[in-house]
């Protein structure tokens, strides 16, 4: 059976603005001070859905309660989808691609959450809401669960020019926007098709556990070894996270520069090949003025236009890493899959994540704001010994530098050692397992400095 978000539904996620969360955000700013994210009157603060079941008055308090809710969900959803997504790899690192599969499906589904939260979509199991001003909510029509919901939402707002400008927005190779980048080309406005394409595919599994429940429930419910195990080649799927890691590194002017790096080329690729008809290469003259023309404009130092150049006409670092390359595959491949999933999951935190920063940095809420919080996630998770939190929370990078290095050396002394699932899971992997800490990535990208 088909389903569809109701037609007035669909006009009130159109009409909600980014300006009333912001607004709904500043709101936060009391509780903030007393360490905690909602005030502990607040109608919401346990048992949100049991809460929201009962047919009481929708009161003005009540629904600035859960307004409120909502815009404290944006960045507590969004650290929630990088810590199932530490599961998912330390899972798949153990070689169990089954439960690896399925965690970093939630991953992808909290990403979605708190991308959507941070539009004003509050999703609560059956019953859902929108922020369409500040402090207020008006419940949607639409009464089916979180997954459907996750999906429907996610599709309708993709198409709206909203999601394509803050696309535009916080995607930031070089400290620049895209907007930036892309202003002799028309700016937002013109990326907003790919922006879409881009959040239909980092959202891909939701919209297939949608039109498919049965296939998310063979991960999630059914036994791993019907009608065989679930398996996947051990050093291909240590190389999957050493790479992963590789576009995760934070740069002084942007938490996801490698990310954004990428994301910048592919762009560029892409609207030359929409532009023209033809694949963008180094040897289409066309394709390197539109190259040159867009570097020149951003006013870079020689060297850092030399070096993009290079970059964006593959001529370094020629490939896409491959959380692009397996994201836009589809399931079907049982030694695969779970790198697709995962890779989603990545790419859709990171945009997740970005938005969830810029909410909180119009609040004025910075690091030291939120110190209550963080501080004590990072020292419950390992991140860093009781009362030695770190000076930046970009300094978390050094802990998965080491792992890195220490990986290429284990390598280097036996290469064997990432052959098998038992010379990863109980050798080198106990010596590496910071690489299954993903939360960290969730706090450098959330807190402003």
């Amino acid at each position: 059976m088909t389903v569809a978000l109701h037609a007035l539904d669909k006009a009130a996620i159109n009409a909600l603005m980014r300006s009333q969360m912001e607004l709904t955000t500043k709101g936060l700013k009391p509780f903030l001070k007393r360490s905690t994210w909602i005030g502990k009157s607040n109608y919401y603060a346990q048992d949100v859905v049991a809460r929201l079941k009962k047919a009481l008055p929708a009161t003005a308090q009540r629904k600035r309660n859960l307004a409120q809710y909502i815009a404290a969900s944006v960045a507590l959803h969004s650290n929630d989808g990088w810590s199932y997504l530490g599961r998912s790899v330390a899972c798949l690192l153990a070689g169990d691609t089954h439960r690896a599969l399925h965690l970093a499906y939630y991953a992808e589904l909290r990403a979605a959450m708190s991308l959507l939260a941070s539009a004003g979509i509050g999703i609560f199991n059956s019953q859902h809401f929108v922020v369409p001003t500040a402090n207020t909510t008006s419940k949607l029509r639409f009464g089916q669960g979180t997954h459907v919901m996750a999906w429907l939402a996610l599709e309708e707002w993709s198409q709206l020019p909203s999601s394509g400008a803050l696309f535009a927005q916080l995607i930031r190779p070089e400290g620049r926007t895209l907007d930036e980048w892309f202003h002799a080309q028309g700016g937002a406005g013109t990326l907003a098709p790919q922006a879409k394409a881009w959040f239909m595919q980092w959202g891909m599994d939701l919209g297939l556990a949608t039109k498919d429940r049965e296939a998310r429930n063979e991960s999630s419910y059914r036994p791993d070894g019907v009608p065989t195990t679930w398996e996947m080649n051990a050093k291909d799927g240590f190389e999957f996270v050493r790479d992963m890691w590789s576009t995760l590194e934070p740069s002084a002017t942007s938490s996801f520069e490698q990310i954004d790096r990428h994301i910048l080329r592919l762009a560029i690729e892409r609207y030359h090949l929409g532009l023209t008809g033809n694949e963008a290469t180094a040897a289409d003259p066309a394709y390197v003025a539109l190259v040159e023309a867009t570097v020149s404009a951003q006013s870079l130092a020689t060297s850092a236009e030399v070096r993009l150049k290079m970059f964006l006409l593959r001529q370094s670092a020629a490939d896409d890493p491959l959380i692009f390359r397996y994201s836009g595959m589809r399931p079907g491949t049982p030694q695969s899959d779970a790198f697709a999933v995962m890779s989603r999951a990545v790419l859709l935190l990171r945009v997740a994540t970005g938005s969830a920063n810029g909410l909180l940095h119009q609040a004025g809420f910075d690091a030291t704001k939120l110190s209550f919080w963080w501080q004590k996630l990072g020292e419950a998770r390992g991140l860093w010994k009781p009362g030695t939190p770190p000076t930046a929370l970009t300094d978390l990078w050094a802990d998965i530098e080491d792992g890195l290095r220490e990986a290429a050396e284990i390598e280097s002394d036996d290469p064997a050692s990432f052959e098998t699932m038992n010379a990863i899971a109980y050798g080198a992997f106990g010596r590496v397992n910071v690489l299954a800490s993903h939360e960290r990535v969730g706090l450098w990208g959330l807190c402003p400095a």
